[in-house]
């Protein structure tokens, strides 16, 4: 009985170690910020896009695609070649409002974050205009010329904090 208490509290101070070292320990195991960047499958993003856009995907060309997760969300980049129709209709679905493409938008919303790719260069179209909104959670900013029919789409989704 006299040896009972301070194992007690040998066992409680073990205890409150280990429950303070157990996220650090769970960190290297099972990191929250890892992100995960992959190269889109092209067709797969063609049928996205044609879905999203309204149209026939053989309507939809020079697909590339890529896409990062992480533990603060994802974001999708998209380069591709389609009729104006099409992109008349996506802005309108999304309720995208078109913006004056200045150097400080196309660095915050186009550049901020990009992919490692030579094919991600929205500012080649030369563009004065973009379009940029908000729909279901996702952040959508496009840039599209409609003389040769190609764009550039990036769509980010936020994970929403979760509540205990």
């Amino acid at each position: 009985m006299k040896y009972f208490f301070p194992a007690l509290m040998a066992l409680l101070i073990l205890a409150g170690i280990s429950l303070v070292a157990t996220p650090y320990i769970a960190e290297q195991f099972f990191p929250a910020s890892k992100t995960t960047l992959r190269t889109a499958d092209p067709e797969r993003s063609k049928q996205a896009l044609a879905n999203w856009f309204g149209t026939d995907p053989t309507n939809v060309t020079g697909v590339q695609a890529s896409n990062q997760a992480s533990a603060q969300g994802n974001t999708s980049w998209f380069m591709f070649g389609i009729e104006r129709q099409a992109v008349e209709y996506f802005i309108r679905q999304n309720g995208l409002k078109q913006q004056d493409l200045t150097p400080e938008i196309l660095q915050t919303t186009f550049m901020v974050q990009q992919p490692p790719a030579s094919w991600w260069q929205p500012a080649t179209l030369k563009r004065e205009t973009c379009f940029i909104g908000t729909d279901e959670g996702r952040e959508i900013g496009l840039i599209y010329n409609a003389e040769s029919q190609a764009g550039f789409l990036i769509v980010r989704t936020y994970q929403k904090p979760t509540k205990f």
